[in-house]
Protein backbone atom coordinates (compact mmCIF):
# COMPACT_ATOMS: atom_id res chain seq x y z
CA UNK A 1 0.00 0.00 0.00
CA UNK A 2 2.84 2.38 0.83
CA UNK A 3 4.49 1.55 -2.47
CA UNK A 4 1.34 2.38 -4.44
CA UNK A 5 0.88 5.65 -2.54
CA UNK A 6 4.53 6.54 -3.20
CA UNK A 7 4.19 5.82 -6.94
CA UNK A 8 0.99 7.88 -7.16
CA UNK A 9 2.66 10.86 -5.48
CA UNK A 10 5.68 10.48 -7.78
CA UNK A 11 3.49 10.50 -10.91
CA UNK A 12 1.47 13.46 -9.64
CA UNK A 13 4.62 15.47 -8.93
CA UNK A 14 6.17 14.62 -12.30
CA UNK A 15 2.94 15.30 -14.19
CA UNK A 16 2.30 18.65 -12.53
CA UNK A 17 5.85 19.83 -13.20
CA UNK A 18 5.56 18.93 -16.86
CA UNK A 19 2.28 20.76 -17.32
CA UNK A 20 3.59 23.87 -15.54
CA UNK A 21 6.61 24.08 -17.83
CA UNK A 22 4.73 23.21 -21.01
CA UNK A 23 4.01 25.97 -23.49
CA UNK A 24 1.35 25.70 -26.13
CA UNK A 25 1.84 26.77 -29.71
CA UNK A 26 -0.59 29.67 -29.29
CA UNK A 27 0.69 30.86 -25.91
CA UNK A 28 0.56 34.53 -24.92
CA UNK A 29 4.11 35.79 -24.30
CA UNK A 30 5.60 39.13 -23.30
CA UNK A 31 8.52 40.39 -25.37
CA UNK A 32 11.11 41.73 -22.94
CA UNK A 33 12.19 45.16 -24.16
CA UNK A 34 15.50 46.64 -23.06
CA UNK A 35 17.12 49.98 -23.74
CA UNK A 36 19.60 49.66 -26.58
CA UNK A 37 22.79 51.65 -26.95
CA UNK A 38 22.64 51.67 -30.75
CA UNK A 39 22.50 55.46 -30.88
CA UNK A 40 26.07 56.01 -29.64
CA UNK A 41 27.99 52.72 -29.84
CA UNK A 42 31.44 54.33 -29.70
CA UNK A 43 30.75 56.45 -26.66
CA UNK A 44 33.37 55.94 -23.97
CA UNK A 45 32.14 56.47 -20.45
CA UNK A 46 34.89 57.07 -17.94
CA UNK A 47 33.88 56.96 -14.34
CA UNK A 48 35.85 57.20 -11.19
CA UNK A 49 35.91 54.01 -9.21
CA UNK A 50 34.42 54.70 -5.84
CA UNK A 51 34.38 52.05 -3.18
CA UNK A 52 31.09 52.06 -1.32
CA UNK A 53 30.57 50.09 1.82
CA UNK A 54 27.66 47.64 1.34
CA UNK A 55 25.96 49.10 4.40
CA UNK A 56 26.04 52.62 2.89
CA UNK A 57 24.52 51.68 -0.49
CA UNK A 58 21.11 53.15 -1.27
CA UNK A 59 18.14 50.78 -1.28
CA UNK A 60 16.14 50.81 -4.51
CA UNK A 61 12.49 50.17 -3.82
CA UNK A 62 10.61 51.75 -6.68
CA UNK A 63 9.22 50.02 -9.72
CA UNK A 64 10.48 51.30 -13.05
CA UNK A 65 7.58 51.59 -15.49
CA UNK A 66 8.36 51.19 -19.15
CA UNK A 67 6.75 53.54 -21.64
CA UNK A 68 6.16 50.63 -24.08
CA UNK A 69 5.22 46.96 -23.67
CA UNK A 70 5.17 44.34 -26.43
CA UNK A 71 3.44 40.95 -26.51
CA UNK A 72 3.14 38.13 -29.03
CA UNK A 73 0.17 35.83 -29.40
CA UNK A 74 -0.55 33.54 -32.33
CA UNK A 75 2.07 35.30 -34.55
CA UNK A 76 0.55 38.74 -33.88
CA UNK A 77 2.73 41.31 -32.10
CA UNK A 78 0.82 43.79 -29.94
CA UNK A 79 2.54 46.97 -28.79
CA UNK A 80 1.04 49.04 -25.97
CA UNK A 81 2.26 52.58 -25.32
CA UNK A 82 1.80 53.63 -21.67
CA UNK A 83 3.10 57.16 -22.10
CA UNK A 84 2.24 60.00 -24.44
CA UNK A 85 4.73 59.67 -27.28
CA UNK A 86 4.74 62.08 -30.20
CA UNK A 87 6.24 59.64 -32.72
CA UNK A 88 7.62 56.11 -32.69
CA UNK A 89 9.37 54.04 -35.32
CA UNK A 90 8.78 50.29 -35.10
CA UNK A 91 10.90 47.81 -37.04
CA UNK A 92 10.89 44.02 -36.98
CA UNK A 93 13.85 42.17 -38.47
CA UNK A 94 14.37 38.47 -39.16
CA UNK A 95 17.67 37.81 -37.37
CA UNK A 96 18.71 34.85 -39.54
CA UNK A 97 18.26 36.63 -42.89
CA UNK A 98 18.70 40.26 -41.79
CA UNK A 99 15.52 41.17 -43.70
CA UNK A 100 13.30 43.89 -42.26
CA UNK A 101 9.79 42.42 -42.36
CA UNK A 102 8.00 45.43 -40.84
CA UNK A 103 8.86 49.13 -40.65
CA UNK A 104 6.46 51.93 -39.73
CA UNK A 105 6.58 55.37 -38.13
CA UNK A 106 3.49 56.21 -36.08
CA UNK A 107 2.46 59.54 -34.63
CA UNK A 108 0.78 59.59 -31.21
CA UNK A 109 0.56 55.78 -30.96
CA UNK A 110 -1.51 54.10 -28.26
CA UNK A 111 -1.69 50.48 -29.43
CA UNK A 112 -0.50 48.62 -32.53
CA UNK A 113 -1.12 45.09 -33.77
CA UNK A 114 1.31 43.64 -36.31
CA UNK A 115 0.28 40.42 -38.07
CA UNK A 116 3.30 38.21 -38.85
CA UNK A 117 1.38 35.11 -40.01
CA UNK A 118 2.94 35.25 -43.49
CA UNK A 119 6.50 35.24 -42.11
CA UNK A 120 8.71 32.16 -41.70
CA UNK A 121 9.52 30.65 -38.32
CA UNK A 122 12.67 31.86 -36.62
CA UNK A 123 14.12 34.50 -34.34
CA UNK A 124 13.10 38.12 -34.78
CA UNK A 125 14.29 41.45 -33.37
CA UNK A 126 11.84 44.26 -32.62
CA UNK A 127 13.08 47.84 -32.24
CA UNK A 128 10.91 50.68 -30.99
CA UNK A 129 12.55 54.07 -31.32
CA UNK A 130 11.14 57.29 -29.86
CA UNK A 131 12.62 60.74 -29.32
CA UNK A 132 13.82 59.82 -25.84
CA UNK A 133 14.85 56.17 -26.12
CA UNK A 134 15.35 53.10 -28.28
CA UNK A 135 13.97 49.79 -26.98
CA UNK A 136 14.62 46.39 -28.47
CA UNK A 137 13.63 42.80 -27.77
CA UNK A 138 13.87 39.32 -29.22
CA UNK A 139 11.05 36.88 -29.91
CA UNK A 140 10.47 33.64 -31.80
CA UNK A 141 7.78 32.75 -34.30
Amino acid sequence: MKRILFLMMLFLAAGSETSINAKGADAFEEIILTVSDSEEPDRDIKREKVLIDPEDRPINRSIVLQPVYAYIYNNVVSIHFNAAIAAATISITNESTGETVYLETCSNPVMLSIDLNGESNGNYLIEIETDETCLQGDFTL
